[in-house]
């Protein structure tokens, strides 16, 4: 083997005992928590009606690499709602699992009409995730259907009163 050889040789030896040993090879994968919430699909829930009950389906993913135990599911919902989740406790959720949830939402029977903020909130080991969404309340009959309605009993009443009067003479 003559000397260009061997310095090519060696110098490829190098290169791949220098790849093999490199820092990602050497190094173990960090171990990490990550959660999600999210909404089931097609489960979006934008409108809701007071004092009835408004189902409502999220799923809570860990997309770490390690288990999630006793994760809590709380909201934050205006003052007077009931906001129920089932289950209340994931006792544990292994890497890559979804859990489904189920959620009612019961606005208070005295919930204006407007847009009102829920957040959604899971939290275990260390790890608290929140998302929020806005839902506005619909009151069915408004204020406006009621005074259309008066204005037009007083137009029908005044039309028969004339009707009555112009009759008799």
């Amino acid at each position: 083997m003559s000397s260009r050889s061997r310095v090519v040789w060696f110098l490829f030896t190098v290169a791949v005992v220098a790849g093999l040993f490199s820092p990602s090879y050497a190094v173990a994968q960090t171990e990490r928590k990550d959660l999600v919430i999210r909404f089931s699909s097609g489960s979006y829930l934008d409108r809701v009606e007071p004092d009835k009950d408004n189902p409502l389906y999220l799923e809570i993913e860990n997309l770490g690499n390690r288990a999630i135990t006793n994760i809590r599911l709380l909201a934050d919902a205006p003052e007077g709602w009931l906001v129920e989740f089932n289950p209340v406790t994931i006792d544990n959720l292994a890497p890559g699992s979804v859990v489904a949830i189920d959620v009612n939402v019961k606005p208070s029977r005295a919930a204006t009409k407007r847009d009102n903020r829920i957040n959604f909130i899971a939290e275990g080991d260390g790890i608290r995730r929140v998302m929020t969404i806005w839902v506005r309340v619909e009151n069915g009959p408004s204020v406006w259907l009621w005074v259309g309605l008066a204005i037009a009993v007083a137009v029908i009443a005044g039309f028969v009163f004339i009707f009555l009067r112009i009759g008799r003479q």
